[in-house]
């Protein structure tokens, strides 16, 4: 699969990763499930190999799946609905992932459709959820059921055994189609296989007994979505699936999705590039995929004024994450270095704020925490009560390297910089905003300048910030998630 014009990765290992998704896929098309698990391969753990692979008692094996099928001998209450709701399971922690799950129910509510909605019992946004549908009056439409709940003790025992002996098959029979072409994942990446074989398991379990029109899932290779895209695909139904952020990776591919809501037309354009070359690299037919150019899906465009006597700059996208899937190493240590420059430079900066990514729970804040150290008074580290629109209206100017921050920074009118490097890290999905906001450390370094010091620059680059992201965002509007919307998608 050529990807060359797509990304460029100085490590190589999105093309390595996309020749893995082909074999696999080729070989089985439900290993898709297990892609995002490959993709968090941090390479620091030993490879596995199919002479380590273990020998299962076949004795025990018959017994755990005799014993498992007498646990679901009880029949299911059959459930039909007309939308068969799908969230990420991973994201309810992150409040603008809990509005778009809100706005999505009472868009699909307001179209008096009946909703089933695959919830997790301990989902903190249940509250939530339950009181703005009772607000609307749309409480009777929607019915939210835990997928992974056992009919009965016997299953709630044997179901994460039998999952996790699912996963490791599945692992076993990765690690079998990969070796014979030179490729090879970490052992540790085993333990994100059994993960998702839970929600694997957990579906196939409970998908005989729904009955569904549609499904809209949050994102097609979401550890849950992945399975029921697929059913719903087997079955003939639409399926209507959104962009999870910038397009980083060939993660997206293949779509299994007859509908794609995506930003705008960029990120359209190139997924729909991705998927055709992906079908034709593993010479199967492309089903055939609908590109919707919605908006900004989760967080808010927000038309703020000019800020350019708050004299701060917010700095996204460090510290780097383990494993650095992208080869972005050497830009994460130049931006570092360019808040060092800026601090040390006779600037009229008064706070460089530093914003980590929600989701990385295993960053390594030492470098960042001596930034703030050695400059106390005009450098912080964003507390995690502050939300991206609190830190956005205290700031002048953005910069980072490819952060979705960035993205709605230009479109929320900020200056807005995504620092490159010789060879770095690039996405075609982020081309609209080349050249003006795209700039190497040196020119980065005197664009920051002029912004913060320079009125008349400070304007004109909040136009080609506004500019671009009207590009990439349909009209640089937010998702229009209404009963309208959700109509014509279902039609």
């Amino acid at each position: 699969m050529y990807i060359d014009d797509l990304f460029h990765s100085p490590l190589g290992r999105i093309a390595a990763f996309a020749e893995m998704q082909l074999h696999l896929y080729r070989h089985d098309t439900s290993l898709q499930d297990y892609f995002e698990a490959l993709q968090l391969d941090t390479l620091t753990s030993p490879r596995a190999n199919s002479r380590e692979q273990r020998l299962s008692s076949r004795l025990v094996s018959w017994a755990m799946d005799g014993a498992d099928k007498v646990s679901q001998f009880r029949p299911r209450r059959k459930i039909k609905t007309d939308v068969l709701v799908c969230p990420n399971p991973d994201n309810f922690a992150r409040k603008a992932e809990t509005r778009f799950l809100v706005r999505t129910l009472l868009g699909l509510a307001q179209t008096d459709s009946k909703i089933l909605c695959l919830l997790p019992d301990g989902a903190p946004c249940r509250e939530e959820l339950d009181a703005r549908l009772a607000a609307a009056g749309r409480s009777g439409q929607v019915t939210f059921i835990d997928p992974a709940t056992p009919v009965n003790p016997m299953e709630a025992r044997l179901r994460w055994r039998v999952a996790r002996r699912r996963g490791r098959s599945a692992f076993e029979k990765t690690v079998q189609i990969l070796e014979s072409h030179g490729l090879s994942p970490g052992r540790e990446v085993e333990a994100g296989f059994e993960r998702i074989a839970y929600f694997v398991e957990a579906w196939e379990r409970l998908a005989p007994w729904v009955e569904f029109d549609a499904v809209v899932a949050r994102c097609h290779w979401h550890p849950f979505c992945t399975p029921v895209c697929r059913t719903a695909q087997k079955r003939g139904k639409a399926v209507i699936t959104f962009q999870q952020g910038v397009i980083g990776t060939t993660l997206d591919v293949p779509v299994t999705a007859s509908k794609y809501v995506a930003f705008g037309q960029p990120s359209a354009s190139l997924m729909a590039r991705m998927n055709r070359r992906f079908f034709e690299a593993a010479e199967v037919p492309e089903p055939p995929v609908e590109y919707v150019s919605g908006g900004c899906l989760f967080d808010t465009l927000t038309a703020l004024p000019d800020q350019f006597a708050h004299q701060t700059l917010l700095m996204v996208d460090v510290p780097m994450p383990e494993g650095d899937f992208h080869g972005i190493e050497s830009q994460g240590r130049a931006l570092l270095q360019l808040a060092e420059r800026l601090l040390a430079a006779d600037l009229p900066l008064r706070r460089l704020v530093i914003r980590p990514h929600p989701y990385w729970s295993n960053l390594d804040f030492e470098s960042c925490k001596r930034l703030v150290r050695e400059h106390s008074t005009r450098c912080e580290l964003s507390h995690p009560v502050w939300s991206l629109e609190d830190d956005l209206r205290r700031s002048s100017v953005v910069v980072g390297i490819f952060s979705g921050v960035l993205t709605v920074a230009s479109g929320c009118g900020l200056p807005t910089v995504f620092l490159q490097t010789e060879q770095g890290f690039t996405t075609a999905d982020l081309a609209c905003f080349s050249p003006h906001q795209t700039l190497l450390p040196d020119a980065a370094f005197c664009e920051i300048g002029k912004l913060l010091t320079d009125r008349q620059a400070y304007a004109e680059a909040r136009t080609h910030a506004l500019r671009s992201a009207c590009e990439y965002y349909t009209d640089g509007t937010n998702l229009d998630l209404s009963a309208t919307f959700f109509e014509r998608l279902l039609r």
